[in-house]
């Protein structure tokens, strides 16, 4: 029975995040090419709308963090925003895939396309961060919360392949031929799956795990302002330098996945293996499934560095397709890089979690909603940053959507997308983890010290000048 209620909260868990995955593997895969190539928007445009966007909400994610530490009641901190804004997310989600044809022409579609990714990315933020920041509260065993960051990356897994290999094989059979009515059908049902994983979430999953910071005193630590969080975040490195990991992770990610069609239609030639290659996001699992053990034996920057340099390999491996016309050295590719971008993705949600036990225990500061918003902040910086740059390599070379043949312009600025800049980004991210120092196994379970008490209190009287 006990058994049964761990692997429900460990489902319930994962659930949250394929939700989330779902739209965003919509997103970060094809929406690029529905706005281009289905319903006839400039490259331009679309690279412009995904940059200012992100601009504009790349930080929401702190205000959904702060209001989250803020939140008190009967179902928790961060529970009810499963409800609150998971469900408005699957709406959202079907109205992103809708070509519009109100009168006054292409203005009108702009407009509609403008408002509604505004709406989309702005929710996505209140539905996405409670999921990193409810993780502390559900255990405060760490093998356990490696388990459910686990379960969480395999249930992402599953939702990402269902897209990924669904998607353009289901849009064909429900459009009838007509991709803008296929994509509007498929994004309906999507729309309908993610309101029910959140709600599903919802209902099967407690915070009883509340973790209060490191005090001095025996008064319960006073709620902090957003510029006390701001402060207390400043000085938490491994925070930091998380942070800036993230950003460049879902950067070269979104790249990678948005250049992804154009590369096996344009640069490889042989759109048939589209939907072959693009499905194949299932094998993600297998790093999903080995952190837990790799965690037990080695550190987990060490993992994560391990797992980039394994990524830049793979990547090496598609130019080498291209010159030799091999679907072996194609799909190799493809699956390393998920392999390893499984084992990344699935150790950096860990490691988040370490540096928010690092906040509560040595610096003495509770904010675990503000800490929890550095996955919202990389994926909205990384969707508009890699939105953006692929959309502009795609304008700068030149490219024609209804062209069957591209010029050279565009195959090299597609190549850059999908293959160079990610390489690129990918050992910056690995450089940047250099200077990541905290070890969590001596983190597990660490009292709070004499030390780290006096740098609480300093810390909050700082703050309060």
């Amino acid at each position: 029975m006990k058994q049964f209620a761990i692997w429900k909260r460990r489902i319930a868990y994962g659930s949250t995040d394929m939700a989330g995955n779902m739209i965003w593997q919509m997103v970060s895969m094809y929406l690029l090419f529905f706005y281009t190539t289905v319903i006839g928007i400039s490259p331009a445009f679309v690279a412009t709308l995904f940059l200012v966007v992100r601009c504009i909400d790349a930080f929401d994610a702190l205000i959904y963090g702060y209001l989250i530490d803020h939140t008190h009641t009967r179902w928790g901190q961060s529970r009810p925003y499963f409800l609150w804004f998971g469900i408005p997310l699957g709406l959202l989600a079907m109205f992103l895939f809708i070509n519009p044809t109100f009168t006054g022409g292409q203005t009108s579609k702009l407009v509609f396309v403008t408002v509604i990714y505004v709406l989309f990315s702005l929710i996505y933020s209140g539905a996405n961060t409670p999921i990193t920041s409810i993780l502390p509260s559900l255990t405060a065993d760490s093998v356990e919360r490696t388990k459910l960051a686990s379960a969480r990356m395999v249930m992402t897994t599953i939702g990402a392949t269902i897209v990924s290999l669904g998607t353009l094989p289901v849009v064909k059979i429900l459009g009838g031929g007509n991709q803008s009515k296929g994509f509007a059908q498929w994004a309906i049902i999507l729309g309908v799956v993610i309101i029910g994983l959140f709600v599903f979430a919802f209902f099967n999953l407690h915070e009883t795990n509340i973790v209060e910071p490191a005090t001095t005193t025996e008064q319960p630590a006073k709620s902090l302002s957003i510029w006390q969080s701001l402060k207390g975040a400043a000085r938490n490195k491994p925070w930091l330098i998380l942070a800036c990991s993230f950003v460049l992770l879902q950067t070269f990610w979104v790249m990678r996945n948005s250049a992804a069609i154009f590369f096996i239609q344009y640069v490889y030639g042989k759109p048939a293996l589209a939907a072959a290659f693009l499905g194949i996001s299932f094998v993600s699992v297998i790093g999903n499934l080995a952190v837990p053990f790799l965690s037990q034996h080695f550190q987990n920057r060490h993992i994560m560095q391990a797992s980039l340099v394994l990524f830049i390999f793979s990547q090496l491996l598609l130019p080498l397709a291209e010159k030799t016309n091999s679907v072996f050295f194609l799909f190799a590719g493809a699956v390393i890089s998920l392999v390893a971008m499984g084992v990344t993705f699935t150790i950096a949600f860990a490691m988040l979690s370490d540096t928010i036990d690092y906040s509560n225990k040595i610096l003495g500061f509770n904010e675990t909603g503000f800490l929890s918003a550095v996955p919202m902040i990389g994926a909205k910086l990384g969707m508009g940053l890699g939105g953006f740059l692929s959309g502009q390599l795609l304008a700068w070379g030149g490219f024609n959507a209804k062209a069957h043949v591209q010029a050279s312009s565009a195959i090299t600025a597609i190549n850059w997308s999908f293959v160079w800049l990610p390489i690129v980004l990918g050992l910056g991210m690995f450089l940047i983890l250099q200077f990541y120092k905290l070890d969590e196994k001596t983190l597990v379970d660490e009292p709070a010290a004499p030390k780290a008490d006096k740098t609480a209190k300093t810390l909050k009287e700082e703050t309060n000048r």
